[in-house]
């Protein structure tokens, strides 16, 4: 079979089941850039909205929002349009009605009111208000002069912007004569709508509805244009939202169903499902200190594993008045210490979103929501706060909440408390037969009440000098899936790649320079060079610390010798290059503005240079000579020329502020490091598993999936053969939760003593043993942020998925039932682990549905390399894999299916059932084609 023959029938099937056009129309001041990604056009307020978003969005067309009969008194260009050409007034909007029949109106209206946006990059516009001039306009002769202004209006649109797109607004009287020119027209209020003069949400009559019916049926007739209805719905009554949007696409037509500003996230031709948590706390000053609080810390990560990215909310701060509902998942509380003055503000925000629906769940301190007044709205009922009890015992607790550890019992934190209409998973009783539920799902969402949910145990030995003392009572991932009411979806997954968890190797550069304890005293980096990275021929990202190695760092005199080390790690084909400073900062807060109290806090002075970085002569701090300096050294003076250097692993602490996060973003810097994953056998706890990294103002952390070697041999203390332990961490976080790619990380310094060399060895031949997709750092920094900004939309065939450009792996609850193989849905595969399908995707935007039916489509189980292109035919599929490592894949084949790459027979080495596994010598497999009779 050709390939282009492939190619053709690929192209007619996805042009034979192609999606009906889905619009958003959102004019709010803080638009939800990443949801509207998901439609194929979008609708905003051009005051709202940065020139950068404009250029960014290319297969989402954003159209331009511009009122035509009337102007609002905020536009700039109100003052230029002459006062004769004002006819009166809108009441209900205070807006200015202009006189279409002005000759010049047309022209200035192009070139004040089209041209700016233009040449700004909109190519679409929705053209509001071309009714309004019936306000006005009593007699048919004042009618038809307005009209024939209107047509004039689009004509000069259409002369001076040949390639503009219009959606009308309504504009049936001249649909007639400029409907070629037209690109949809949007009709508003079919079966619900708003009352602007009596501010209230209604249904439409029918009276009123029949009319609209006769309209739509005279466009869809007589002109054949997309049909967009924007109905109105209170944001509390989403299900009603639902309903309607439901009920407009039956009638074959587009819908847009939201609240009367326009400013929330509504339903239309396809729902979005929120992805973002708001997440609340009160322990942290600045971007430094949000690592140690408990959303970040603790509340993260099982967010993280059920889809969800986070966005962190100080409660000190005044809160967002937007409306979260469609928006946001859900709202979680968690503070650090018991609110002071940002009580009531907390509380009060809280009832409101308990008011639009939108699921909370508040875990720890609860104190604030049950004054009497609050608690009610919250259907709590807390009885005698001064109840003094000396024996407890556990009265009642679900299988989820026999997690980790058991309840603390802890009598100081009990008072009697009942939850209305609630599911209790645990509750305690006193000696006097009085009750404290204390953790619970409510109808608002839920609540975990602390010290029984998660309990700190006395300190603990454990690889982390003493930490890890934390432990699970309820089961996290499940609660806060049930208590904010997640639905079952397919999720993001930045575990995997291909159906393979993935595997990175990464090493930090400290010790480069030190002499190993080996006969001759060699550089650490010439061990490491000699029996490891010359060993393991996988994908592996290296750095190095520029003043260890450099001729103006700590050790001058040796530079060329080290220089020439440095040089040979980084021309061996399965290195990536990275910096790792240049001085090594041991704390990133240097410039920040918050130096002084963390010098007095550390040191207690403000002379502690040295506790910064390492000392070098002559050199003054400067975030850009750590980052792009560094960088730029190793570019110019280490790298091979085919070889960029884009990607910067963070020291010490690695807690960069937004200052530095700024700079790598500005210089398109790939960077990673930080976090704090640490579960062992002895600290079995996923509470010692971090999140995908922590966001700070506008920029993102991408956190290194595990930790190195460092703690798990007591900072270097001992004992030294302590990273064997990786292996546990790599274990439990695959079982019973896929929390974590494997990344064995650790420091040029393992090479420097025979137990860690030995620890290092021990763990990479175990990682090369196990069955995975070997990725760089780079790559998986890039599926990080694809997990930020990934859309999932629910249509009424199934699921639409955007923005997977490097994160091409989804993971779906098996109850969900199997993906279907068609021909235009860009899925390439799936297998199961543990309780969910993992689904193979082959493009950045695609379709998918599920089926309780097994397929006989031959389909990829998984592979250790990545799928770059992928045609699908019944029975047939064509697929290229590109790899780090010799190709190995495994397919689900019919026995009359046949594989070949590039016209030569593949043959099974092994198989079982339908399954078959297939190998080549080669890290690239093209035009892979499977054919089955």
């Amino acid at each position: 079979m050709a390939r282009w023959w492939l190619a053709a029938l690929w192209l007619v099937a996805g042009w034979a089941c192609a999606e009906p056009l889905s619009i958003a129309v959102f004019y709010g001041a803080n638009p939800p850039w990443d949801e509207l990604h998901a439609f194929d056009v979008a609708v905003v307020e051009p005051e709202h909205v940065p020139l950068a978003k404009i250029q960014e969005f290319k297969q989402t067309e954003l159209f331009a929002y511009v009122s035509v009969g009337e102007v609002d008194k905020h536009r700039a260009y109100l003052a230029d349009i002459p006062k004769a050409w004002r006819l009166g007034k809108n009441a209900n909007w205070d807006s200015i009605v202009i006189d279409q029949s002005q000759p010049e109106w047309p022209t200035f209206y192009a070139q004040h009111v089209i041209r700016p946006l233009w040449e700004s990059g909109y190519r679409g516009f929705f053209l509001d208000t071309l009714d309004s001039y019936q306000l006005v306009a009593k007699t048919a002769e004042q009618r038809a002069s307005q009209e024939a202004g209107l047509v004039a209006l689009v004509g000069e649109l259409r002369k001076q912007f040949p390639a503009i797109k219009l959606i009308f607004n309504r504009g049936f009287e001249i649909l007639p004569q400029v409907h070629e020119a037209v690109f949809a027209v949007a009709i508003e209020s079919l079966f619900q709508g708003w009352d602007a003069a009596r501010q209230s949400y209604q249904p439409v009559s029918e009276n009123d509805r029949a009319w609209l019916q006769s309209q739509i049926q005279t466009i869809q007739s007589s002109y054949h244009l997309p049909l967009l209805i924007i109905d109105y719905v209170p944001p509390e009554q989403r299900e009603l939202a639902r309903q309607t949007a439901k009920r407009i696409r039956e009638l074959g037509l587009i819908p847009w169903v939201s609240n009367s500003a326009l400013d929330m996230l509504g339903v239309g031709e396809i729902e979005v499902m929120p992805r973002k948590v708001l997440f609340v706390y009160n322990g942290a000053n600045n971007e430094f200190g949000l690592f140690d609080t408990f959303a970040s810390r603790y509340g993260t990560m099982p967010l993280n594993y059920l889809g969800y990215s986070v966005e962190y909310l100080d409660a000190r701060k005044p809160l967002p008045s937007d409306i979260l509902t469609g928006r946001y998942a859900g709202v979680v509380v968690w503070l650090d210490k018991s609110p002071d003055t940002e009580a009531a503000a907390l509380a009060a925000w809280l009832q409101r979103q308990l008011a639009a629906t939108v699921p909370l769940l508040i875990m720890g301190d609860m104190n604030f929501l049950l004054s009497e007044d609050r608690a009610q709205t919250f259907g709590m009922t807390p009885l005698n706060n001064n109840v003094r009890s000396t024996r407890l015992r556990i009265k009642q607790r679900e299988a989820i909440a026999q997690y980790e550890t058991e309840p603390l019992l802890d009598r100081t934190a009990f008072f009697p408390l009942h939850a209305d209409h609630g599911r209790v998973l645990l509750s305690l009783e006193n000696e006097r037969h009085e009750v404290q539920e204390v953790i619970a799902l409510t109808p608002w969402g839920g609540y975990a009440l602390g010290p029984n949910s998660l309990v700190f145990l006395p300190q603990v030995q454990s690889v982390a000098n003493g930490e890890g003392n934390s432990r699970w009572v309820v089961n996290p991932i499940e609660f806060m899936r049930l208590a904010l009411k997640l639905p079952d979806m397919p999720v993001p997954d930045v575990s995997t790649d291909s159906g393979r968890r993935m595997l990175m190797v990464h090493m930090d550069g400290d010790g480069f320079s030190s002499r190993a304890e080996f006969f001759g005293a060699p550089y650490a980096g010439q061990v490491m060079l000699d029996r490891v990275f010359k060993k393991f021929a996988i994908p592996t990202t290296v750095s190095i610390v520029q003043a260890e190695i450099a001729q103006n760092g700590l050790h001058g005199n040796d530079y060329q010798p080290l220089e020439k080390i440095a040089r040979d790690m980084f021309a061996l084909p399965h290195v990536e290059i990275a910096s790792h400073s240049y001085s090594h900062p041991f704390f990133w807060q240097k410039n920040s503005p918050y130096r002084k109290s963390w010098d007095q806090k550390i040191v207690g002075t403000d002379d502690s240079e040295g506790w910064y970085r390492l000392l070098i002569p002559g050199y003054d701090f400067s975030l850009m000579d750590e980052i792009v300096g560094s960088m730029n050294y190793i570019q110019s003076q280490l790298a091979p020329r085919n070889k960029p250097v884009k990607l910067f692993l963070w020291t010490g602490s690695c807690n960069p502020g937004v200052d530095a996060l700024q700079i790598a973003s500005e210089h398109e810097v790939l960077a990673m490091n930080g976090g704090d994953t640490l579960i062992t056998r002895s600290t079995p706890s996923i509470s010692l598993v971090a999140p995908l990294g922590i966001q700070k103002g506008d920029f993102f952390q991408v956190y290194a999936p595990n930790q190195n070697e460092n703690v798990y041999t007591n900072d270097w203390l001992g004992p030294f053969n302590g990273y064997e332990r990786a292996i546990e961490t790599f274990q439990l976080t695959e079982q019973p939760y896929r929390l974590k790619p494997m990344d064995v990380y650790f420091h040029t310094y393992s090479a420097s003593k025979e137990a860690s060399l030995k620890a290092l060895d021990k763990v990479l031949t175990w990682a090369s043993q196990q069955e995975t997709t070997p990725v760089y750092v780079s790559e998986y920094i890039k599926k990080v942020m694809d997990f930020n900004h990934l859309v999932v939309a629910r249509s009424h065939a199934g699921w639409r998925i955007r923005g997977a450009n490097e994160l091409r792996q989804i993971r779906m609850p098996a109850r969900m039932g199997l993906p279907t193989l068609q021909v235009d849905s860009g899925v390439v595969g799936f297998n199961l682990h543990g309780d969910s399908h993992y689904v193979h995707l082959a493009q950045s935007d695609v379709s998918l549905s599920f089926t309780s039916q097994a397929t006989t489509q031959p389909y990829l189980v998984s592979a250790n390399a990545r799928v770059t292109a992928m045609r699908r035919a019944p029975k047939t599929m064509q697929f290229d894999l590109h790899g780090h490592v010799p190709v190995e894949f495994e397919m689900a084949l019919q026995p009359s299916c046949v594989v070949s790459s590039k016209g030569r027979i593949l043959n099974a080495f092994s198989g079982q059932g339908n399954v078959r596994k297939f190998s080549a010598n080669t890290h690239d497999l093209q035009d892979i084609r499977v054919v089955c009779r």
